[in-house]
């Protein structure tokens, strides 16, 4: 039996590239416990174009940026948490002069 990943090493898992129309940038990417676990690197200034339903929890370390809902968008910096329900839909846009890094968790089979 394997066992049940609890902390994540990240600085042993490989960057990759994180294509997403808009907000094209790099990746690290664990799964366990049904979850999905990233730090993510997005280039200063992304702008997502694809809406996304998909709900997500994550904790912003460096960057700043904006979470765009249709009634409203929510900025977020470093040292904030979001937790973005799953039937809202949402896209993210960054603001200019830093990438954004943020540690994000949903709930993904593993690919």
């Amino acid at each position: 039996m394997t066992p049940t990943l609890v902390g994540i090493d990240f600085d042993a898992i490989p960057w990759e590239k994180w294509h997403k129309p808009g907000a094209d940038g790099r990746v690290k990417i664990a799964y366990t416990q049904g979850m999905r676990a990233r730090l993510m690197e997005l280039p200063a200034g992304f702008d997502e174009q694809e809406w996304c339903t998909r709900g997500h929890q994550g904790y912003v370390l460096q960057g700043e940026f904006t979470i765009h809902f249709d009634d409203r968008s929510v900025p977020c910096r470093p040292g904030m948490g979001f937790l973005i329900p799953g039937e809202e839909r949402h896209r993210s846009q960054g603001a200019e002069g830093e990438p954004t890094v943020v540690f994000v968790i949903d709930q993904v089979p593993a690919s």
